[in-house]
């Protein structure tokens, strides 16, 4: 989830659950559970990197993370408005500089002890910490003390108070309208520092929390199992007696298994959907929505001849962007500019470019770009992102752009566009952490993220002066109506050629009910429960295929 999470392009139209859901399997013991027991099966092409909030940054860690702990607040199941969590109540002050949190009295960890201040505070303060390596630092330097903490100059960050064991107060040293979301990220979870302190890095494999499920086993490779907290505070929750995920199942695994009812959530292969789409059966069984992701073909503006405004202008009106939703399948919407559909302040009246080649090739003359004109794009080695970068290839060819494709492994490729003077092009994907335009705009198109997550070098003076001006205004209103007046001028220089936002598409068999699926986070497992399998005349998914 690296900066903010940057993904891979359009690695959110393989699915919004990154599992499969089935029934009983010969991996497990019998006498795991016992008989009756809701117990929901998974599998996974990849295994979780860690279970460790301080450490998880990415989907697949936040999935089960989000489940065996508990933050001050939460995301509702299905949107993002933030609900109570560890915390029942709190206060802001007017300047956005004092977070005040009133806790629970009824959680406590999986050891039996109670969740206090005192936990929340160590949590975040280990964030902090350097030995701890943690990437959610940089949300919780602003902190009042938080650097002297850090250098161990203090033995706490003066900015974190805890008057009582059901209180914690946080003091910032300049406005942060978004620090409540924030507070929702797992980095924030409540962990014990005894049982931490005791496993130090392999907590992860002894993962204690407070949230709807504790950690059973963990086999690397093989398979991770949850069971059900049944002192959970939220009552009703889980619904489910236990999770177990088995992995190393790619997608057209799974897709063989669901078609034969073994399994009972799957994403869809791209080979796959238009059938699906097209039975009525099957297509009932579906679940998409738009993912809070901008999918974008970056352009380094501090290189020649991107460096030039009309060169970024003509390849965002040379490349045919409903082709390459088209060649999804319809799993894209088309992007207009930078943020999705769906984020606060999102503006449904930006007008981004048409798909214009004539317009573009008088660009290109205009700036000098002669026909023959061979640019390299770095783009990852999936599948799909090489039809796509192919798609873009044609696009360019029409225009008299040779574009030449340089297909990498993921980790060469991020190492390659911070450097400011190595990838001219490059296809990627921004995801938010949390909704506000500050994640997308100030994240990607400051100067100060240079090296960072500012890939394309971009700079504009009075971009940066509004972005600066934007992160402290506590008014929604105002907030908004500055990042839109940002987002048109960023639009309008075309550091990116702004491609699509995914839309992200599973199924489920009849018996599987409750999925929520979320604009930010993976969906919650705790929501989920089933009913007896092909039970009130519910037909699997393997009867209706003898039809096909």
């Amino acid at each position: 989830m690296r900066g903010a999470l940057r993904t891979v392009l359009f690695a959110a139209f393989a699915g919004a659950l990154a599992l499969t859901i089935g029934g009983c399997r010969a991996d497990l013991p019998a006498d795991s559970f016992p008989s009756g027991a809701a117990v929901l099966r998974l599998a996974l092409a990849d295994d979780v990197p860690t279970l460790d909030p301080a450490a998880g940054y990415d989907a697949a860690s936040w999935e089960f993370e989000q489940v065996l702990y508990d933050t001050l607040v939460r995301y509702a199941a299905d949107s993002n408005e933030l609900r109570p969590d560890l915390a029942l109540s709190w206060g802001i002050s007017p300047d956005a500089t004092v977070f005040t949190f009133h806790l629970r009295h009824d959680a406590s960890f999986t050891n039996g002890r109670q969740v206090t201040s005192a936990d929340v505070r160590y949590s975040i303060e280990r964030v902090i910490n350097p030995k701890t390596r943690s990437q959610g630092v940089q949300y919780f330097l602003p902190l009042l003390g938080a650097a002297d903490f850090a250098a161990g100059r203090t033995p706490h960050a003066r900015g974190i108070e805890t008057p009582d064991p059901y209180t914690i107060i946080f003091r910032l040293d300049k406005p942060d309208p978004i620090f409540l979301h924030k507070l929702a990220m797992p980095f924030a979870a409540a962990v014990p520092k005894e049982v931490v302190e005791r496993w130090g890095e392999d907590f992860a494999r002894h993962a204690v929390g407070s949230g709807p499920f504790m950690l059973k086993q963990w086999l690397s490779g093989q398979r991770l199992i949850l069971v059900k907290n049944p002192h959970y505070f939220l009552s009703g929750l889980p619904k489910l007696d236990a999770v177990v995920a088995l992995i190393g199942v790619n997608e057209e695994l799974q897709w063989l298994k669901f078609e034969a009812g073994e399994i009972d959530i799957s994403s869809i292969p791209p080979a796959e959907f238009t059938y699906v789409m097209k039975t009525p059966r099957l297509k009932a069984l579906t679940i998409h929505h738009v993912t809070a992701v901008t999918s974008y073909l970056g352009m380094n503006c501090q290189m020649p001849p991107f460096n030039d405004v009309r060169v970024r202008q003509a390849f965002n009106y040379a490349v045919n962007k409903p082709k390459l939703v088209a060649i999804l399948n319809g799993r894209g919407v088309v992007a207009r500019g930078v943020l999705p559909p769906g984020m606060p302040g999102y503006d449904p009246d930006i007008s981004g470019y048409a798909y214009d080649p004539a317009k573009a090739r008088r660009l290109l003359e205009e700036a000098g770009v002669r026909a023959g004109f061979a640019p390299v794009v770095w783009l990852t080695s999936d599948p799909t992102m090489l039809v796509l970068g192919q798609s873009i290839q044609q696009d360019l060819a029409l225009v008299g752009i040779n574009l030449v494709l340089k297909p990498v492994a993921w980790g060469p490729l991020l190492d390659a566009v911070r450097e400011p003077h190595t990838a001219e092009l490059f296809l990627l994907g921004w995801g938010a952490d949390f909704p506000d335009p500050q994640n997308f705009l100030e994240v990607l198109f400051s100067k100060e993220q240079w090296g960072a997550n500012n890939d394309t070098f971009y700079y504009d003076p009075k971009v940066q002066e509004l972005l600066t001006e934007a992160s402290v205004v506590a008014d929604p209103k105002r907030r908004y109506e500055l990042y839109q007046q940002i987002q048109q001028i960023i639009v309008n220089d075309a550091p990116w050629v702004f491609l699509y936002h995914p839309v992200a598409y599973v199924i489920r068999q009849p018996w599987v009910h409750g999925i929520r699926l979320h604009p930010l986070r993976p969906a919650r497992l705790d929501y989920i429960y089933v009913t007896a399998r092909g039970a009130e005349g519910e037909q699997t998914s393997g009867e209706t295929n003898q039809t096909r």
